[in-house]
């Protein structure tokens, strides 16, 4: 009788981070250390007539930095979180593609929500100015896979690749759909994770009505409570 074939380990090699409290990994681990919170009063819309004024939000971020302007104009906010953050995995993994099977690398990252901001953009553009005048980039900026495939596309990654959604385990279950993907088989390499970009007005406005959100706008730094 054959022994049985043990399963293929599988490490992490890379990381990186958008996040309220770091746009790279040694701010972030370093904010967290320090026990610095990244909530403070919304400035990316008035919130003023919200339940809950308060949020994580992404500061001074311009994504053109970070990645070709012209893919940053037709992409949403989530889009450029995820595909900076895994930029930043591949480099700290000093992963070389050129020296990689593209075969054999895959993208598994995915949303909660997508592409919220493009969702209320353009909604506004049909309201306001017509069919006609909704950008044709629209769903592709808006669907939950978007993130991954844009990263694919620039790595030339041809592995497996797709998004999950099962909203705030999205990243832990993109984390462990790649394991299983390596453990299978399926791939070598797998850059995975989550992207979320869902501070908006009507986001904000349907999480106050199912009363998802903290109120406590004159204390934001104890707005976050895990496990109360």
């Amino acid at each position: 009788m054959e022994a049985p074939v043990s399963p293929r380990r599988v490490v992490v090699t890379g990381l990186g981070v958008v996040t309220s409290i770091g746009h790279t990994v040694e701010p972030f681990w370093a904010s967290l250390l320090a026990g610095r919170g990244g909530i403070s009063r919304v400035t990316l819309f008035d919130p003023s007539d919200y339940a809950s004024q308060i949020g994580a939000e992404v500061r001074d971020w311009d994504p053109a930095l970070h990645m070709d302007p012209k893919e940053a104009r037709r992409n949403d906010r989530y889009t450029h979180f995820g595909y900076v953050a895994a930029r930043q995995a591949v480099r700290d993994a000093a992963l070389d593609m050129a020296r990689e099977d593209g075969d054999r690398v895959g993208v598994i990252v995915g949303s909660g929500i997508g592409g919220m901001f493009t969702f209320e953009n353009q909604l506004k553009v049909l309201t306001e100015r017509g069919p006609r005048k909704v950008s044709p980039f629209t769903i592709p900026s808006l669907i939950g896979n978007m993130c991954s495939g844009l990263i694919a596309i620039d790595l030339g990654a041809r592995g497996p690749n797709f998004g999950i959604v099962s909203a705030c385990a999205t990243g832990t279950h993109a984390l462990g759909e790649a394991a299983h993907a390596i453990r299978r088989g399926d791939a070598d390499v797998m850059i995975a994770g989550g992207s979320e970009a869902a501070i908006t007005p009507f986001a904000y406005a349907s999480f106050c009505s199912m009363k998802a959100m903290s109120t406590r706008n004159d204390a934001p730094e104890t707005a976050c409570r895990p496990f109360d």
